[in-house]
């Protein structure tokens, strides 16, 4: 590669084919990086058994966004396309804001949480993630679910994360909201989500969903990673289950999650 490169510097050929060129170098430099963080990653020590610390991104509550659905929204929305919003940052008031995903789903809501409670499901349904099983399911006092999972996502070559949530279903206030399970070591630094569904305003039998979740990385990581660990995955997390939702609308809440 380097070879390649000092050819190019002393020689003269085209701009096109200059770049054409510096592409593929790019893109082999990148493969064979990757490659070998991936090598790197496989021979590293031991997971520590917690992580170490117990948060830093700051929760989501259970409930309805701070936000409102415009007119102009609405349109986007009865073409089946999904719509970003932003929301203030209590954490970082002066900032950007936190971004929602919102998308109307033709399926009513216990088919819509089938599917996002559905967690022993998602490989193979939702993208990217390659693994995900939960190992702690508990019916709490006041009528909500604490769901502790494992899950594996694949993002590029060399770009896998193990991490462990701890959700909290609350089905009064029509929300599920996790972070970390603090007590496992992750490989994400920290992570904020929150669902959170509703009857959609206008259409029998149909269902709006808000999705946000935050996520914190360790050190940096290349543009494409980050793309796909934040914008992309809102729309995407829609997405899917608008799909799986739509195709099986008669689903129920699952019996260990429904309403007390």
């Amino acid at each position: 590669i380097v070879f390649i490169s000092l050819v190019l510097h002393h020689f003269r050929f085209p701009i096109r084919l200059k770049m054409r060129i510096n592409k593929i170098i790019f893109t082999a430099t990148f493969i064979v990086s990757t490659l070998l963080l991936e090598h790197h990653g496989a021979d590293c020590k031991k997971r520590p058994s917690s992580h170490p610390h117990r948060g830093k991104i700051i929760p989501y509550k259970p409930g309805r966004f701070d936000m409102t659905v415009e007119s102009k929204d609405e349109k986007i929305l009865s073409g089946g396309k999904p719509v970003m919003k932003q929301i203030p940052d209590e954490n970082d008031p002066n900032g950007g804001g936190k971004a929602i995903c919102v998308q109307d789903i033709g399926a009513p809501k216990n088919a819509v949480w089938n599917q996002i409670l559905g967690l022993n499901a998602y490989a193979g349904k939702v993208p990217k993630v390659k693994e995900c099983k939960n190992y702690e399911v508990t019916r709490n006092a006041d009528g909500s679910s604490t769901i502790k999972t494992k899950m594996v996502i694949g993002v590029l070559p060399g770009y896998k994360y193990e991490s462990y949530y701890d959700h909290t279903f609350h089905p009064n206030d029509d929300s599920c909201v996790w972070s970390l399970d603090y007590d496992k070591y992750s490989d994400f630094d920290d992570v904020a989500g929150h669902w959170h569904i509703e009857d959609h305003p206008k259409k029998t039998g149909c269902t709006r969903v808000f999705y946000a979740c935050d996520i914190k990385l360790r050190g940096a990581v290349p543009g494409p990673v980050m793309n796909i660990l934040t914008k992309s995955a809102l729309k995407s997390a829609t997405s899917w289950v608008k799909k799986e939702s739509e195709a099986a609308p008669a689903s129920e809440m699952p019996s260990n999650f429904a309403f007390p």
